[in-house]
């Protein structure tokens, strides 16, 4: 592979890094009018069952897309505690 094939990939990767923060940050907005609405329902904001179903399909999707279901499902609690907090910081 060339150096210049090198260099096109990576500028791909760099495209799909900004998509994958554009993806966290929509979804950290959508995870804080969830929070809203929890606040106002006088809802706990921490839901242990929606996210084990949440863990439970990102496992499903990445053996879908030939991932590997742990490493995905790392990413996916790292992404929950990160909407987690966003919630969290709403009610403070």
């Amino acid at each position: 592979m060339t150096s210049e094939r090198i260099a096109e990939l990576r500028e791909e990767i760099n495209g799909l890094n900004v998509q994958i923060v554009e993806l966290l940050a929509r979804r950290v907005e959508v995870a804080r009018r969830i929070g809203e609405a929890k606040r106002e329902r006088n809802l706990p904001i921490v839901d242990r069952t929606r996210e084990g179903k949440v863990y439970v399909r990102v496992r499903e999707l990445a053996m879908e897309w030939d991932l590997d279901p742990e490493g995905v499902e790392k990413v996916f609690r790292e992404i929950v505690d990160l909407c987690t907090k966003a919630q969290l910081e709403e009610s403070a």
